[in-house]
């Protein structure tokens, strides 16, 4: 009797302009160069990236990255989204990747995606 090996599709490393995602390993690079997360910083930036091009709301994100039990508000947000542009972003004070909408929540790289693989 033979047991035929269990296939899992493993999702394809994120590329967009200068960084990229491999989710199989949990690594990120910027410009080739290997950047150090944390794991909620890749719980974060994986929630932006897998959601790109949408707002997704202040409440959600923490609901999402945090948990459902999290008690707590947006400046732990702001501080972690302040963490991943100083190591993602080629100019943190002038984002290309992650942005604000005030009052809403953040977005993902909002220009056209048409370089991104999924």
């Amino acid at each position: 009797m033979t047991q035929s090996a269990v296939q899992f599709e493993e999702p394809q490393p994120f590329r967009y302009r200068y960084l990229e995602i491999n989710w199989q390993e949990m690594t990120v690079s910027v410009d080739g160069d290997d950047v150090h997360l944390t794991p909620m910083e890749f719980r974060l930036l994986s929630l932006l990236v897998r959601r790109r091009g949408w707002v997704i709301p202040y409440a959600q994100i923490l609901r999402e990255v945090w948990g459902p039990t999290y008690v707590g508000d947006r400046a732990n947000l702001k501080l972690y989204v302040w963490y991943l542009r100083r190591k993602i972003e080629r100019d943190p004070s002038n984002p290309e990747l992650i942005h604000t909408r005030r009052g809403i929540g953040y977005l993902f790289a909002p220009r056209s995606l048409d370089h991104a693989a999924a």
